[in-house]
This record gives structure tokens, C-alpha cells and sequence, in this order.
């Protein structure tokens, strides 16, 4: 392999954590009493749940295989980084660190999967208490557990090949304490777009599928919870979730912030830390996470140091008790919710056949240019690295929400073209306005810190890479994503707790605001005065912050003595104020009028604009006229026939 590849580097040191020799001895010690809890943790759980009857159900079976993965993710690494605090400079073979990272790929791949997997089945613990025995069936859950496998394995086999196939031919020492992406590839004296393409690509595959199914599941969920007429029943059934969502928040929380950041984003020491916490900690919290808030884990611990554990038989009937418990709630849920609708029918746009061909046409039309061109933004400035910059990084969020809104809507508007039915069940229309109002609301946010940035950038131009940091523009982007969370569950729950009673027919092709508030028959005055709020507040403060940054950015541009000067200052925010301008425009005439004076079949026209054609034209708006993107395109593309 060696000669084939052209390289000098056959074996990598570990520079781990060797920089700090007065800690070794500390570290060692931590580090192997956090190894032995993991594994005494993990292993126990499974010796537990396999050997107590009453935990034989599908969600221990999941937990059981999590803890499995653990398991055997932590132990690809902790053995080795311990020996490095024992023997100085130990050597680790190509292969042998190419099979750790197989191993440490395909475990984190299986274990995303399998979070995603125990969504889905507290999804139909709560939603459907009275068929879960039949859905989550033996040979299901068996499918499930080996699908998690396999993804694994195949993000494993695709990745692996195409890191270990690139030249070494410098130094050896990887700045880290195993063989992870973002060090090796530091090390690579070939070209390793094609390495990083590859990882990102598989990275955000695994990572956004499953998390869409995480959060699909818990909106389900909490829908489901609202809907339950008594408090204790509301706090029993979400208290099944609870370790879950706690694991979830946890894992996905670091796995994001570790991969899917541009690799020139990468810095050796803060990496140390949150891949020691992904790899070694959370294995460790996981059997406390699972223990600790769980009675029935806790009482088969018991169960099992008394040596008076129960067979089969015992287990079935609590099993079986636990699903009518679980009907009984649910019925509870029903006669608490003083509803009698149970779906909503969308009335789109005609009912003529020949006009539904042509929209469907259309709309098809636009729904493939908009994943086309905010996926290829995103994909362009992901691999090129001079466009790793503040106002690309957050164009590229721009992108992901606008694939993202425009995806709530057209699949379902397209559907309702083909298909005769256009009923929407009740959860899911109250989804698809939950993940619509996220979205709204974030793209609101981003375009105000954009402005913001634009502002710092000319007005600031010596400051610019100290106050616009790494750190401060993830913050700006996950504050944007917190907004538009906060935003959501409020207005959904405020919309979705009315009650439904007379028609069912929404004048509309999207589940939004005005025409649900039309079909409730109970009062809506609160929830008119909380959305009205709301919208008010996201919209006012950005636009805010939007109209101030570019009154600064006017009068600094004014400043500048050259007319060349100015027009290139100015170029650099036409594209931000055009999508501005066209955004909040829809956005004001749409959402900050008196409910009395909506006019559906006009909303209808304005819905589609800033639904689906503001995403399609946002990645024309910000490449036709920006100069970076299109020399960047150029140069992908010249990579790509070069090759």
C-alpha cells in the first residue's frame, strides 16, 4: 500500500496529551477509572436487561445494543491512549490506525441510528399505545438494530479508503490520541478535497437523517403529551422520554460541533477535549443516564442483587399492563382535547385537472432549482476554503433553511396535485407549521446577523476577524436556531390546544397560521394576541438590527473619498439587502395584519412567494452578483473535469 501511495509515512505517533507531562499521571488515572466505569456501566446494563424478564421489551433491546456500542467505541481508543501515558512515543501502524478509525466510524454511525431508532419507538409507545405491541414487533426491532449495523459499516468502508489512500509524507506525529478525520488529514501531503467532500457528505447524511427523525418522532410526541387531560399522566408519559432526550442532546450536541464545521475551522486542543467527551464520557453517562431516572432499570437492579427476579410470565403481564395503562391514557387524551377533528383537508389551489398537471409541473420545477441551488451553495462553500469565512458560513445556514421551509411544504403541496386525498392528520399538520416557524423565524434571525456582519466588516474592516470569531459566529447561528425553536413551540401549542369542531377544510395548501385560526371554533383571542406577539417581536428586533447596521454601513461608505471605493464597499451588501428587502416584505404584508383582514385566496399568491420562490432565488440573489461564489464555482468545476 505504501508504494502505491507514494509514501514515506508508514506508522503515526500519538502527540495526545504529552504537551502537559506533569499531568500524565493524573490523566492516566482518569482516564482508566472513567474506561472501567464505562465498560463496568455498559456491560452491566446488557447482563441486566438480558437476564431480567421484565425488561425484555423493545426499548431495553435498543438501549441494550446502545450500550453495546459504547462498549465497543470506547474500547477501540481508551487501551491505547492509556498505553501512551505508559510508554512514551509508541507507534501505531497505517493499517492499525486505519482499523481504529474504521472501528470508532462505524460505532459512532450505529450508535446516531440507534438514537434515532428509540425515538421512533417512544414515538409509538405514546402515539400508538394500543398497536405498539404489534408494530415494535421481534422481528422489527432484529431489522432496526441490524440497519443501524449496517449503516455503520457502509460510512465506515466508504470513509476509511478515502483518508488512508492519500500521501504521508511529512511529519508522522498526529496532534491527537487516535486516529480521527480532522488531524489526519492535517497530515496529508495530497490533495484531500476529495477525502473532505466525501466526509462531510456522509456526515451530514447520517447526522441530519437521523436527527429529523429524532425530532419528527418528539414533536409527535409532545403533540401527543399536550393532548393528555391530566397533569400526572402528562409528566408519567413524558417521563419515559426524558434519558433519551438527555442522551440525544448530548451526543448530537458534540457530534455536530466536531464534524460538520469547515476543516479549516479545526483547532488541535479544544478537539482534544470534546472528542475525549464523545468518546470516553458519554459512553460512561450513558447506563446513569438510563438508570438513574429509570424506575424499572433501578428496580431490576434490585431485583437481580436479591436474587429474587421473576420469568417470563410475570414480565409479559407488566408488559401487558404497561400498554393499558398506555390505552387508558391515550383515551384520556382523546376526551381531553374536546375535538372531534382528527385531520384537516387542504384545498390547495384548483380542482381543474389540467391547470393541477401544469402547477405540478411548476411547482416541481421550482422545488428541484431550489435543492439544486442552496445545496449547491452549501456544498460549494463547504469544500472551498476561501470562502471559510464568516458571511459564507452564514449564507450557508441561509441555504440549509431554505431547503429546509420550502421541503416542509412542496412535497405535500406536490402530492396534493397527483393525489385525489389531500388530508393532512391533525399531528401532522401541526408539525409541518412547527418546523415551517423554526425555520421562518431562523431565516428572520440569520438575515439580521448578516447585516450585522456586513456592518462589522466595512465599519470595522481592522476588527473584522477579532469581533466576527469562530466562536461568536456559532453562537450568532445557534442563538438564530434557538429563537426560531422557542418561537415554534409556543405558537404551536397555543394553535394546536384549540378546539376543532365544525369544517375541516383548510383554504389554503400549507398548514399556517390564518386558516387554521379560521376553522378553530373555541376562542382565539389569546392565541391571535401570542402569534401576533411573537411576530411582532422576531420581526421588529431584525429588522431592527438590519435598518441601524445598514444606516452605519451608508454613512461610513459616504466616507470614503474614491468612487471605485465606494461602489466595491457597497457591492459587497446588494446581495443581502435584495433578499432583505423581497423576505420582509412577503413577511410584513403576510403576518402583521389583523386577522380580519386576511384574504385567503390572495395569501395563497404570497404564501407561494416566499415559500418557494424566495428559496429558489436566494442562491441566484447571492451568486449572479457576487464575484467570490462564481470564482469559486469555477474553480470546482475545473477540479472536477482536471480530474
Amino acid at each position: 500500500m505504501a508504494e502505491g501511495n507514494h509514501t514515506v509515512v508508514t506508522d503515526f505517533i500519538f502527540q495526545g496529551f504529552m504537551d502537559h507531562p506533569e499531568l500524565q499521571v493524573p490523566l492516566f488515572l482518569l482516564f482508566l477509572m472513567i474506561y472501567v466505569i464505562t465498560l463496568a456501566g455498559n456491560l452491566g446494563m446488557i447482563v441486566l436487561i438480558r437476564f431480567n424478564s421484565r425488561l425484555h421489551t423493545p426499548m431495553y433491546y435498543f438501549l441494550s445494543s446502545l450500550s453495546l456500542a459504547d462498549v465497543g467505541n470506547s474500547s477501540v481508543v481508551a487501551p491505547r491512549l492509556l498505553m501512551t501515558f505508559v510508554v512514551q512515543a509508541k507507534p501505531i501502524s497505517l493499517a492499525a490506525c486505519a482499523a481504529q478509525f474504521f472501528f470508532v466510524c462505524n460505532f459512532l454511525t450505529n450508535e446516531a441510528c440507534l438514537l434515532a431508532v428509540m425515538a421512533y419507538d417512544r414515538f409509538i409507545a405514546i402515539c400508538n399505545p394500543l398497536l405498539y405491541s404489534v408494530v415494535m414487533s421481534k422481528r422489527l426491532c432484529v431489522l432496526l438494530v441490524v440497519a443501524s449495523y449496517i449503516c455503520g459499516f457502509v460510512n465506515a468502508v466508504v470513509q476509511t479508503p478515502f483518508i488512508f489512500t492519500l500521501s504521508f509524507c511529512d511529519t508522522n506525529v498526529i496532534h491527537h490520541f487516535f486516529c480521527d478525520i480532522p488531524p489526519i488529514l492535517k497530515l496529508s501531503c495530497s490533495d484531500t478535497h476529495n477525502a473532505n467532500t466525501v466526509h462531510f457528505i456522509l456526515s451530514t447524511i447520517v447526522v441530519t437523517t437521523t436527527i429529523l427523525i429524532v425530532l419528527f418522532s418528539y414533536m409527535y410526541i409532545l403533540i401527543a403529551i399536550l393532548k393528555i387531560h391530566s397533569a400526572k399522566g402528562r409528566r408519567k408519559t413524558f417521563s419515559t422520554c426524558a434519558s433519551h432526550l438527555t442522551a440525544v442532546t448530548i451526543f448530537y450536541g458534540t457530534v455536530i460541533f466536531m464534524y460538520l464545521r469547515p476543516s479549516s475551522g479545526y483547532t488541535t486542543d479544544p478537539d482534544k477535549i470534546i472528542s475525549v467527551f464523545y468518546i470516553l464520557i458519554i459512553p460512561m453517562l450513558n447506563p446513569l443516564i438510563y438508570s438513574l431516572r429509570n424506575k424499572e432499570v433501578k428496580d431490576a437492579f434490585r431485583r437481580m442483587i436479591n436474587r429474587k427476579d421473576k420469568h417470563s410470565d410475570r414480565g409479559n403481564n407488566v408488559h401487558a399492563a404497561h400498554i393499558l395503562r398506555k390505552g387508558s391514557d391515550y383515551l384520556e387524551m382523546l376526551k381531553g382535547n374536546h375535538t372531534t377533528v382528527t385531520e384537516f383537508i387542504l384545498l390547495g389551489f384548483t380542482d381543474n385537472q389540467k391547470l393541477r398537471v401544469m402547477l405540478f409541473v411548476v411547482f416541481l420545477l421550482i422545488y428541484l432549482l431550489i435543492l439544486l441551488g442552496n445545496l449547491g451553495m452549501v456544498t460549494l462553500i463547504r469544500i472551498d476554503s476561501r470562502l471559510h469565512t464568516p458571511m459564507y458560513f452564514f449564507l450557508s445556514n441561509l441555504a440549509l433553511l431554505d431547503v429546509g421551509y420550502s421541503t416542509v411544504i412542496a412535497p405535500q403541496t406536490l402530492m396534493a396535485f397527483v393525489v385525489e386525498s389531500r388530508a393532512i392528520p391533525f399531528t401532522g399538520c401541526a408539525v409541518q407549521f412547527y418546523f415551517f416557524c423554526i425555520a421562518v423565524s431562523c431565516e428572520c434571525c440569520l438575515l439580521g446577523v448578516m447585516a450585522y456582519d456586513r456592518f462589522t466588516a466595512i465599519c470595522s474592516p481592522f476588527l473584522y476577524t477579532v469581533v466576527m470569531s469562530k466562536r461568536f459566529c456559532v453562537l450568532l447561528v445557534l442563538g438564530s436556531y434557538l429563537t426560531g425553536w422557542v418561537n415554534a413551540t409556543v405558537q404551536t401549542i397555543f394553535i394546536f390546544r384549540l378546539s376543532f369542531c365544525g369544517s375541516n377544510v383548510i383554504n389554503h395548501f400549507f398548514c399556517d397560521v390564518p386558516p387554521i385560526l379560521k376553522l378553530a371554533c373555541s376562542d382565539t383571542h389569546i392565541t391571535d394576541i401570542v402569534h401576533f406577539t411573537f411576530s411582532t417581536v422576531i420581526i421588529t428586533s431584525t429588522l431592527l438590527t438590519i435598518v441601524i447596521s445598514y444606516v452605519y454601513i451608508v454613512v461610513a461608505i459616504l466616507r470614503i473619498n474614491c468612487t471605485e471605493g465606494r461602489h466595491k464597499a457597497f457591492s459587497t451588501c446588494t446581495s443581502h439587502l435584495t433578499a432583505v428587502t423581497i423576505f420582509y416584505g412577503m413577511v410584513i404584508f403576510m403576518y402583521l395584519r389583523p386577522s380580519s383582514k386576511y384574504s385567503l385566496d390572495q395569501d395563497k399568491i404570497i404564501s407561494v412567494f416566499y415559500t418557494l420562490l424566495i428559496p429558489m432565488l436566494n442562491p441566484l440573489i447571492y451568486s449572479l452578483r457576487n464575484k467570490e461564489v462564481k470564482e469559486a464555482f469555477r474553480r470546482m468545476i475545473g477540479r472536477f473535469f482536471s480530474q
